[in-house]
């Protein structure tokens, strides 16, 4: 819900912005592209009717009595009216994966360094960052042995963020074992692409 209107989107960005020079302003909805520039849509409804926006940019005005205008605008217009609402705006979630050589908890893949090292820049200019740190391995191994291995790849990755500062009430870990694989394979085949650990940034 924003304002008085039930909205339903589909990986779209919403803004809410009050138009100034009106007794009774009304709320305006703009739909904003993702950072991919990807936009979905999103459905205004008012007591008095509905409208659908689905392209980047366009909005609607409600006025108070429930009446709905649709509004366009271009991206350097809503970016030089509404800054301070936008720089305002929390970051996207990110998320990162990490690699790890087979039956190992401590060693990353070498391909991974460099994941590490973009990890921490990010988070070195994110606010307050909460993070959710989840193990995984491959099918290589038993239901068991493969649910600790995955937890202790999870521990091992928290305690890396715990060293660039982050404190440990803002990360939560968790561990799928061979729940999840990102490449499916037969049960006891290993294969490295499963042998991970993601990190979100929220």
């Amino acid at each position: 819900m924003i304002g008085r209107h039930r909205q339903e989107s589909a990986a779209a960005f919403v803004m809410l912005a009050f138009l100034a020079g009106c007794t009774t302003p009304p709320d305006r909805i703009i739909l904003l592209p993702d950072p991919e520039g990807k936009v979905g849509a999103v459905i205004v409804r008012s007591a008095t009717g509905q409208q659908t926006i689905d392209k980047a940019y366009a909005g609607v005005d409600v006025t108070k009595g429930g009446a709905i205008e649709k509004t366009m605008d271009s991206q350097s217009s809503v970016q030089a009216r509404y800054s301070q609402l936008l720089a305002a705006r929390p970051p996207r979630p990110r998320t990162f994966t990490v690699f790890f050589l087979f039956d190992s908890a401590t060693d990353l893949a070498p391909e991974s360094f460099a994941t590490v090292k973009e990890l921490k820049t990010v988070l070195a200019t994110w606010p307050a960052p909460q993070l959710v740190v989840v193990g995984h391995t491959d099918l290589a191994g038993s239901q068991e042995f493969d649910d600790r291995l995955s937890i202790r790849r999870a521990e091992t990755v928290a305690a890396l963020l715990i060293k660039q500062g982050i404190p440990a009430r803002q990360i939560e870990t968790a561990s799928r074992g061979k729940r999840e694989p990102l490449v499916h394979t037969a049960d006891g085949v290993p294969n490295r692409m499963n042998r991970r650990v993601v990190i979100t940034i929220q």
